[in-house]
This record gives structure tokens, sequence and C-alpha cells, in this order.
């Protein structure tokens, strides 16, 4: 028994023990989170699992933690507010034994403004000065210590957003039953600290800003109360943009009710650029209940994102419900994430709908609705529809007959709607003839209904659709040649099969074209005759195309040719008289090259009784040598181009001038030639010159080797006499 006894007094031991632990444990992980040690958790807080209300341990020391001066009211002296003759209030401390906190109370007096005596008060932790005529607060930030700051039921209008700077342990802030009308953006940006309770609700906001309803410089608060004001929009003056990387914290609970809000904002605008980074605020609780929510096409992004939606919209305490339209009236919005198409945005008259039509926007579906079934007076098509895209068009029990005459009326407009219609319906109309232009203009379309009209032609500019998006029923017809390419196109099976059904008037009854020969209906074999014409005219169009490009490719080199096998018509009647047999181009400033020349090749030259001109030679000295190149070459037979490796800058721009003269002659006069020595050996690589590359890729010219040694017979039988 003493045992047992012994056992149970250690297990209750080590019980209170643990608790304490924890407990300074839960308050240290307290005072780092605010930066300040004076704040204590109830033990309460060591159990948030089986609380109803909080998440977590932290989440319950923000809300339920209390200061020490709080629970030793001994050490808080009192502080008494006076009036003297001219209402000048009049600060009296009171100070006792051990003494170090402060609080001031002043309930419905006459106080117009904080006395400014408070701000010498060290210590000062607790202001209430409820149902007073206080407007203007802008001198807080000097009371350093406050912990609690209560101004219900007085007349500010306007927060600034540095109305609390650098106050570090400001823990409660009630501002509720003032006359607030707007709250200056960024107040929680300079709020230092410990925030936990912040309550504005009974005022006059209409706007309310995104960086006053996200905490981003504090993890955790407990209540932030925006109720019963008129708030109908947030805005985003500061072009807040939550960052991928963000951590938005644990936040608190944020009470919207009974404001006046109807639609739900733009999160994009808001910030939220990728709506999935509503997830950062996964820990936060909105309470948007008690609004005249209208459920329309804006709550659609979220409703589309069930896991966000459920946990910012659809938690059981916090359930949306719509006030408009009347039939969803009391619905929970959180119902629309299993039926999303039911989320839909009128258009009315004044943005294009018709008169007597019903227009809408579905998210869900991405399209919008024109429905004018039986709607339209004067049987025409109107000229204008709601400027969106993907437009779903109902034009059906409407007795439209001439299409031709409405889609002119209908391309003449500068903006049509029918290059943004996705899908159409002129079903059950009078519809006899349906013109090519209609499936031109309906390009885009992915649907077109023509079921239950008078159909009697079907145009080949159907062809431009896919079976599929057509739909005709079936249609009776007097079947020509002209329509055999209904059977290519019409599916013979498939879902698409009846779509469209054509029927033919045979003399055995009606039959569908697909099952039609097509001489029962007097048609030939012209077609494959056609058929061969055009195949033949692209077999000659593509070997026009061809010879085109090897002309073009070779042309130099047929030209060159050309010449050789019509030498006959070389003479021409008006040429200049010829003065030179040969004109020699080489480079000047080769030695070796120039010794070859001179002692060969110009001495078997005049053995031959041939009249040379050798530039370097035969230059008359002061005379222009372009001048001379260009004379010269005008009255010279053959040009002998001998070609080396190495041109230095003095010689170059002559050889390439001597080529371009040469080239000319040799094109404007039939009895000219062109007779070229490679002296070294050159490759088609190593040429520039196009017309040189010509001679080379059809062989004539003469290789500069030691193999043969008849340079010169070859030479002499190249030049012309």
């Amino acid at each position: 028994m003493k045992r047992v006894l012994h056992n149970v007094c250690a297990l209750l031991i080590g019980c209170i023990i643990w608790e304490t632990v924890a407990s300074q444990t839960l308050n240290e992980k307290l005072a780092l989170l605010l930066n300040r040690d004076d704040l204590l958790c109830p033990e309460e807080c060591l159990f948030t699992h089986q609380h109803p209300y909080f998440r977590d341990d932290m989440e319950c020391c923000m809300c339920l933690a209390q200061p020490f001066w709080m629970l030793n009211t001994s050490n808080v002296g009192q502080i008494s507010v006076s009036f003297l003759q001219d209402n000048t209030p009049f600060v009296t401390v009171n100070n006792g034994t051990y003494v170090e906190f402060y609080n001031v109370t002043l309930q419905y007096g006459n106080l117009s403004t904080i006395p400014k005596e408070l701000c010498n008060i060290n210590g000062l932790v607790y202001i209430d000065f409820s149902y007073n005529h206080i407007s203007v607060i802008d001198a807080m930030t000097c009371i350093k210590s406050l912990d609690t700051f209560i101004l219900m039921g007085n007349r500010v209008r306007y927060l600034k957003n540095n109305v609390f700077s650098g106050m570090r342990y400001l823990r409660v802030v009630d501002l509720s039953y003032n006359e607030l009308r707007n709250i200056e953006p960024g107040l929680f940006l300079h709020v230092d600290g410990s925030l936990s309770f912040f309550d504005v609700s009974n005022n006059f906001l209409e706007n309310l800003d995104i960086s006053n309803i996200i905490w981003e410089k504090q993890d955790y608060f407990c209540v932030s109360n925006f109720s019963f004001n008129v708030l109908r929009n947030m805005t985003n003056v500061m072009s807040w943009r939550c960052d991928i990387h963000a951590d938005l914290g644990h936040g608190g609970y944020t009470d919207f009710t009974y404001n006046n809000f109807t639609h739900f904002v733009d999160i994009a605008e808001m910030g939220f650029y990728d709506i999935t980074l509503l997830g950062k605020l996964y820990l936060y609780s909105f309470d948007f209940r008690f609004n005249r929510w209208m459920c329309d096409c804006r709550f659609f992004p979220l409703a589309n994102k069930s896991n966000i939606a459920n946990q910012i919209l659809g938690s059981a305490h916090h359930g949306l419900k719509c006030h408009l339209p009347p039939e969803y009236k009391d619905r929970f919005v959180s119902e629309f994430i299993k039926e999303q198409d039911l989320l839909i945005c009128n258009i009315s008259f004044a943005d294009k709908c018709p008169p007597n039509c019903r227009c809408f926007y579905q998210p869900s579906r991405n399209r919008t609705v024109v429905t004018c079934r039986s709607s339209l007076i004067s049987h025409k098509l109107p000229l204008v529809l709601p400027d969106y895209v993907n437009l779903v068009i109902d034009f059906s029990s409407n007795r439209i007959s001439n299409l031709q005459v409405e889609f002119k009326r209908l391309l003449s407009e500068e903006r049509t709607f029918l290059i943004r219609t996705k899908e159409i319906s002129f079903a059950s109309n009078i519809i006899k003839d349906i013109p090519d232009i209609v499936f031109v203009a309906l390009n885009n379309a992915t649907k077109i209904n023509f079921m239950n009209n008078l159909i009697t032609r079907i145009p080949k500019s159907l062809k431009t659709h896919r079976p599929c998006d057509v739909l005709f029923g079936t249609v009776n017809i007097s079947c020509g040649c002209s329509d055999i390419w209904l059977q290519n196109w019409l599916p013979s099976s498939g879902h698409c099969f009846n779509n469209t059904r054509v029927m033919c008037h045979t003399s055995a009854g009606l039959m569908s074209i697909l099952d039609i020969d097509k001489y029962l209906i007097g048609c030939s074999d012209a077609d494959s005759i056609t058929m061969w014409v055009q195949i033949c005219l692209g077999i000659c169009l593509c070997c026009i195309i061809v010879s085109a490009l090897i002309i073009n490719q070779f042309r130099l080199e047929m030209y060159i040719l050309l010449r050789e096998y019509l030498f006959t018509f070389r003479q021409m009647s008006n040429s200049p008289p010829i003065a030179y047999d040969v004109y020699i181009s080489c480079n000047e400033q080769d030695p070796n090259l120039r010794k070859w020349i001179t002692y060969t090749l110009l001495s078997y030259f005049k053995d031959k009784r041939l009249s040379v001109f050798l530039p370097y030679r035969d230059c008359q000295p002061g005379t222009p040598r372009e001048d001379e190149i260009r004379e010269t070459m005008a009255k010279s037979r053959n040009m002998v181009i001998i070609l080396s490796e190495v041109c230095d800058d003095i010689s170059k721009p002559w050889l390439s001038l001597e080529l371009r003269y040469a080239w000319l002659n040799y094109r404007n006069d039939w009895r000219r030639n062109i007779v070229i020595i490679n002296y070294d050996l050159l490759e088609t690589k190593d040429l520039s010159d196009k017309y040189i590359k010509a001679f080379f890729r059809l062989g004539k010219c003469i290789d500069f080797s030691n193999y043969t040694k008849d340079i010169n017979p070859k030479v002499i039988s190249l030049i012309r006499h």
C-alpha cells in the first residue's frame, strides 16, 4: 500500500513539474515571438487540442495571455482626469507604495483631446476614455508603455497609418462606435510588436485597403474586428503584391460581418496575381457572414479552387449565404463549388444585350451566352452583341429567311461579333439557301446549328468546317454532280453521323447521298479528266520552277557554253577594230610569274606572230591606268588571265578591274575570248569572282603543271585569231 501511494505521489509531482516546465516554455516562446517578457499564458493553452476555437498553443496565448500588471493590481496606480473652469483637462497622478504601472479611466466625460501630460508618465499601461468627444489621436506614439487603449464611443474620423508607430507593448485597441470613415493604408505595416485585438466595429468605413487586412509584420493576432460598418470594397492603394516566397503568418480571426459587401473582390487586384497564393492565408479566419452577397460570376475564381474556397468561405461557422439573385437566396456559397455553372453575371441592354434577349457571362465554361430565341421582333439579326469573346448565340425560332442580306449587314460593321462567335444556332427558322459568306464569316465557330429549316442547297464552303461542328439534321435536296463532294465530307459512322444526313430525290425515292452512285444522278467521268489535266498542269509547273532554279544557279555557265556553239554569230557590224591579239592580266608583283611570262610566254607568242599588250610593260607613264586598261581591252581579241595565289595591296585592285572589263567585253562582243591559266593550281573554293568560277566549273582553264609540258600549245589552241 505504501508503495502504491509513493508511486501516485511521484506521478502527481511529475505532472506538476511537467506542466510548470511546459508553461515556462510556452511563455518563453511568446516572449520571443513578441519581443516582450511581461505576458503570461494560462495553463489551458497547454491543451489547445481540446479547445474548440484555437488551432495551436501560440494562438491561444495571443488571445488569452495577460500582462503581469493585470494579475497583480496592487502595483498599479490610478490617474484621475479633472477639468478646470475652461474645460481644460487636468491630470492627477495618485502615487502609492510600490506603484510601477498606471491606468487612467474617464468614461462619459467631456474630454475632447488626449491630455499631453500623459506622455510624461512612465509606466502608463491602460487608457479608457470611452464615450467622450475625442476626434484626434495623433499624439499617441509618445506613450511607449501603453498596453490597452480603449476609445469607444468617441468622434475619431481618420486613422493615420503611423498613429501607433513605435508602441511595441500595445496589445489592445478599441475604436468601436466612433465616426471613423477612413484608415490610411499600411496601418499594420507600422505596428511594432504585440497588437492582438483591433476593434473598429460600428463605424462608417466604406473602403478598406488590403494592407490593413494582411498582417505581414506579426506572425499571430487574435481578433481584427471590422463588423457593423458600411464596407463595400477592398482596395490596394499601395499596389501590394503577395510574393511567392512570402510568409503571411498564422493570422487570426477577421470579422467582416454586417457590412455592405455584395460582390467578392478581384483576387488579382488585391495582389494575389495567382489565386493559389490565397493558400498563404490558410490559417487566417475571415468571417463574411451577414452581408448582401450577390452570387454571380465574381465568386467563380474561389469556387473553382475548391480547397481554397472551402478554407476561406466554407468553414462551418463562417459559411457565406447568398442574398441575391432571389433564386439563390439563403444558399451557402460553398454549394457552388460543385455547381459552378450557376455562377453567372447577367449582361444588360446598356452592355449591348439585344432587346428581349437574355445575355450572361459564364466563367465556368469560359463563354458568353446570348439567347434570342423567338425574341427578334424584326426577324433581323442584331448588329451588335456584348463585347465578350466565345459568344454562344441562339437565334432559333425567329423566322429568319435571307442570310445573304443579313450577313452583308453584319460584315459591314467595323467590329462584327461573328469573329468572336464560338457557337451559333439558326434552328427552326425558314432558311432555304445558305450562302458561302456564312461559313466564311463563321470560320472560328465550333458549332453551327441549322436544324429544322427548309434547306434546299448546301454550299461547298461548308468544307472549311468539320462535320462534327455543323448540324443540319435531315435535309432533303435535289442532288446533282456539284453535291458529290458530300460523300467524302459526311461521316459514314461515329458520334457525328446523325448531325447531318443528306437525302436525295431520285427515281427510286429518297436515298442517302452516301448510298448513291454518281451515275444515278447523271454524273460522267468529266471529273476524272479534270483531275488528270490538273495533275499534268501541276507537273509542268514543277518543271518550270525547277528549270528556273537551275538556270538562275548556272546562268553564267550556260552563257559560256551558248557562245561556243553559236560562234558563227560572233561577227558584229559595229564592233571596234582589233589592235592586239592578246591582253595579259597577271599579278605584276610576283617575280617568278613575270620571269615566266617574259622569257617563255611572250617568246612563244612572238614566234606565232601575235601582238601582245602587257600592262606593266606597255602602259604609258602619266596616263590614267584605268582609262588605258578599258581602252586597250576594248581593242584586244583575247584576254589571257593568269591566276596566282597571292595578291598584294598594289596589284589586287587592278586585277579586279581587269577581270570586270574582260567579262564586259566578252559578254558584249562575241568575237572576244577569255583564256584562263591556273598558275598556282587554285581550286574553286579559293576563288571569289563568280565569272572565273563559271569557267572553272566548266573545266575551261589551263593548269600550270609539269606533267604534260604543253602549256604554250594549249594557250595557242584557245586563242582566237
